[in-house]
């Protein structure tokens, strides 16, 4: 087994949280690290790694804001937005100039300023009638020296995957196999102990995407 690419630590960093210097645990450690990883990207929904993102399409909402999927939003990045006009033919978008929006990249939202390419100062088509092309994540890859969560400045949030590890590890049961155990029962543990830890669930509360009102 091996972390997953999206994985949030490393086997190493928890070991050096959790105090342990040999490799005996390091299996059940990764498959913890894996499920911690997709229970906090669930928990938050939303991906952490720098990832591009290609057509995803969006419903108009009648405000002249759109809150993207992912964020934040990687500078110097591909970035088109699409509209289109036709409720039948799915590849009628048209790319909408880029002197009719502004987006905050740190919170992942396209405000349209008018100009041409949409209709109405507002995103008012629906359903499905935006699509966006764009990159958004955290650069790190827990491989390359320097290029961890803490090195992109989320470093909180690594802590709180370490602190879900730890419970997870020392509260395992000693006298069964913990690695046959289901996602599903770590995935209730992990709950568990977020909302059970007021440090863990004010983290994660931070990182949770924001929806539309």
């Amino acid at each position: 087994m091996a972390i997953v690419s999206y994985g949030l630590t490393t086997v190493a960093r928890v070991k050096t949280f959790l105090g342990i210097g040999n490799a005996i645990n390091d299996t059940l450690l990764e498959r913890l690290i894996n499920q911690c990883s997709d229970f906090i990207e669930k928990f938050c929904d939303r991906r952490f790694l720098k990832t591009a993102y290609t057509n995803e399409v969006y419903d108009g909402n009648g405000q002249n804001r759109m809150v993207l999927k992912q964020y934040p939003v990687v500078s110097g990045e591909t970035f088109t937005l699409q509209s289109r006009d036709s409720y039948n033919n799915q590849s009628s978008f048209t790319i909408v100039s880029s002197e009719s929006y502004f987006i905050t990249e740190s919170e992942g939202i396209i405000i349209y300023m008018g100009g041409t390419g949409l209709d109405a100062p507002v995103f008012n088509k629906i359903p499905q009638h935006y699509r966006v092309t764009y990159t958004a994540g955290y650069d790190f890859d827990n491989v390359t020296p320097g290029s961890t969560l803490e090195d992109a400045g989320i470093g909180d949030l690594e802590y709180a995957v370490w602190k879900l590890v730890a419970k997870a590890f020392n509260n395992r049961k000693i006298s069964s196999n913990v690695q046959s155990e289901k996602l599903g029962d770590y995935s209730v543990s992990f709950r568990k102990e977020a909302m059970s830890d007021t440090e863990i669930e004010e983290i994660l509360n931070k990182y949770k995407r924001p929806y539309e009102h």
